[in-house]
């Protein structure tokens, strides 16, 4: 039986600039960020996109099968 890893999907960090005293952010995947621009240029909104850094990952921790 072989193991199933999800392939790690790229981060950005969205930053709502002009939004009050505190600035909202988002962590969004690679397929939002796309709509997340057009909706704030339709809406006269300013962002801030910059990728994340990948956490760090996980060990394999599976056992392999001693003969």
């Amino acid at each position: 039986m072989t193991g199933s890893r999800r392939m790690a999907v790229p981060l950005y960090e969205i930053t709502y600039l002009g939004t009050g005293p505190e600035r909202v952010v988002r962590t969004v995947e690679v397929g939002e960020v796309a709509a997340l621009i057009e909706h704030a240029g339709a809406h006269g909104m300013q962002i801030l996109v910059r990728p994340c850094p990948l956490p760090p990952q996980d060990p394999d921790t599976r056992k392999e099968d001693t003969p």
